[in-house]
C-alpha cells in the first residue's frame, strides 16, 4: 500500500488543476514537479484529476435500452458487474423487461447506469471495483456507478508504460480504518486495457509519442513522466501539461527542456496564490502558461 506523507498533496494537486482549467483563457499551463523519486506521483495526480470530475449526466438505463438497436454499443453497470458490448435486444417478460447486451441477458432493472459508446467494442464483463477511501473523501462515491459507466476521457499518462502501469497497481486507503485493504490507483485512473469493461486513460509510451502517436482529442491534461516523455513537451498542445522531474536520475535534460519552454513568452503562475497548492517537503515546483 502506498504510504507516504505527500500522497494527499499530490491527489489534491490533481483536483486543483481541474479547478484551474477554466481560467486558462486559451493558454497552456505547464506545471513542473521535481521529486526525489518519480514513483506513484503521476498516478496520484491523475487520481485527483479523475475523482474531481463532474458526475456524468446519464439517462435512466431503461431509457438507454429503449433507444438502442443492434448498431448500438453500450456500457451498462449493475451493483456487481460492468457489461460492455453490442446491444442485442430488450424484451418483455412476465417478471419485467429483460435486456441482452454485451452477451449477457439480465433483468433490465438490475442495471444502475448505462451509457452509449462511440465505437464498436468486443463484449467484456468486469466486476465493479470499490471506490474506496478516496472516492468517499472526494464525494465521488455518490455517483460511483455512473462514473464507471461513463468515465471522463480527458487525461493521458506518457512515459515508460510498464512503470506507469506498475504504479497503478499500488493501493491506497485509510490507514486508520480497521479492515481497509485499500483500492488500486488504477481504479481511479482506469487505464485503457482491452480486457477491461471500462476504461478512460491511455498509457502512452514516450517512444510511441515520438513516433507520431496522437493523443485523443478529448484529452485536456497530459502527465509527462520523466525526461523520456518531457522531451516532447513542445509537441503537446493540451491545455494542461504536468512534467514529473525525477531527481534520482543525474540528468539535467528535463529541467533544461522546461526552462527553455518557460522562456517562450511565458507568464508565471503562483502555486500558492493561484493554484492554491503548497508543494510538500522535498518537492520543488514551477508553473507558467504559454500560448498555444
Amino acid at each position: 500500500m502506498v504510504a507516504e506523507p505527500w500522497i494527499g498533496s499530490f491527489v489534491a494537486l490533481g483536483s486543483l488543476l481541474r479547478r484551474y482549467l477554466p481560467k486558462l483563457d486559451g493558454r497552456q499551463l505547464v506545471l513542473a514537479v521535481s521529486v526525489p523519486r518519480r514513483d506513484y506521483v503521476a498516478a496520484l495526480i491523475g487520481s485527483g484529476w479523475m475523482l474531481s470530475s463532474s458526475a456524468p449526466a446519464l439517462d435512466e438505463p431503461l431509457t438507454v435500452f429503449e433507444a438502442s438497436d443492434r448498431s448500438t454499443y453500450l456500457r451498462a453497470v449493475t451493483d456487481r458487474l460492468i457489461v460492455t458490448g453490442q446491444f442485442t435486444k430488450l424484451e418483455a417478460h412476465s417478471s419485467g423487461a429483460r435486456v441482452l447486451t454485451g452477451g449477457k441477458l439480465f433483468a433490465a432493472d438490475r442495471y444502475r447506469a448505462a451509457s452509449v459508446l462511440d465505437n464498436a467494442v468486443k463484449s467484456t464483463v468486469s466486476e465493479v471495483p470499490s471506490g474506496g477511501f478516496l472516492a468517499e473523501l472526494t464525494g465521488a462515491a455518490t455517483s460511483w456507478l455512473d462514473r464507471l459507466a461513463a468515465p471522463p476521457m480527458d487525461l493521458a499518462l506518457v512515459g515508460t508504460s510498464k512503470w506507469l502501469r506498475d504504479d497503478l497497481q499500488a493501493v491506497i486507503g485509510n490507514g486508520a480504518a480497521v479492515g481497509d485493504s485499500g483500492t488500486k490507483l488504477g481504479t481511479y485512473i482506469l487505464p485503457y486495457d482491452d480486457r477491461a469493461a471500462t476504461w478512460s486513460t491511455p498509457i502512452v509510451s514516450a517512444a510511441r509519442l515520438g513516433e507520431g502517436e496522437v493523443l485523443p482529442e478529448s484529452c485536456t491534461t497530459v502527465i509527462l513522466d520523466r525526461y523520456n516523455a518531457i522531451k516532447y513537451l513542445n509537441d503537446i498542445t493540451t491545455p494542461i501539461v504536468v512534467c514529473i522531474v525525477d531527481r534520482s536520475v543525474a540528468d539535467e535534460s528535463a529541467a533544461e527542456t522546461i526552462v527553455e519552454a518557460r522562456q517562450n513568452n511565458s507568464r508565471p503562475v503562483s502555486f500558492v496564490d493561484e493554484l492554491r497548492w503548497l508543494p510538500p517537503t522535498a518537492v520543488e515546483a514551477l508553473a507558467f502558461t504559454v500560448a498555444i
